[in-house]
């Protein structure tokens, strides 16, 4: 069987694959979304435009990707110990937490990013789909287990607090790359204060 194994071919995609989502990356960070081309993403990650656009169709791509990729970036820290049978309001709490600490430290490239989401006609339903579906889950792992209320619909709670996390996220993301107008984490904090007790069986 000729070419190459499956497993080399599916390297390359990758490496290409992140070569022109870095490259993007550092191009909206400097000069913006809309003023970025497919062109000059081409040509920063050393790649044909047609390899640019089999990779990445639609601009609005990359910001899906990247919502995707800081999701994962959550998601891989959230410690084993909370994994399994832990406390849902913890859990949440930790998860938020981890989301505040990757905006403050990429606050310039959140600003960007957040801007192109706006200006591009987001909310996205892929993005809106991820995020709320990962709530939803430990919602209803909280109902299995006795800790949120079982007359609560998971999925109507977990659009509660995403739409509650972006829509302070998009207060946030105002000012300059270097102040934000307000502290992230006491926000959530208090939308978390707010919403959690509302969620959680009597005594949680």
């Amino acid at each position: 069987m000729s070419g190459e194994p499956e497993g080399r071919r599916e390297r390359r995609w990758r490496e290409v694959h992140d070569r022109v989502y870095g490259a993007a990356l550092e191009l909206f960070l400097a000069q913006g979304f809309v003023a970025t081309s497919y062109d000059e993403i081409a040509e920063r990650a050393d790649v044909a435009r047609k390899t640019a656009f089999n990779h990445f169709p639609r601009k609005i791509d990359f910001i899906g990707e990247w919502g995707q990729r800081r999701r994962s970036q959550v998601e891989s820290t959230l410690r084993p110990d909370l994994a399994e049978g832990a406390d849902t309001s913890l859990l949440l709490r930790h998860y938020f937490e981890q989301l505040v600490k990757i905006n403050a430290a990429e606050r310039p490239l959140t600003r960007r990013m957040f801007g192109a989401w706006r200006e591009s006609g987001g909310p996205f339903d892929a993005d809106i789909g991820d995020l709320a579906e990962v709530i939803t889950r430990m919602i209803a792992e909280g109902q299995r287990l006795g800790q949120m209320r079982r007359d609560v619909e998971p999925r109507r709670a977990a659009v509660l607090l995403y739409s509650g996390y972006f829509g302070t996220l998009f207060d946030w993301v105002a000012g300059t790359d270097a102040e934000p107008p307000f502290d992230l984490q006491d926000a959530l904090t208090f939308l978390l204060d707010t919403v959690l007790p509302g969620l959680s069986t009597p005594g949680e």
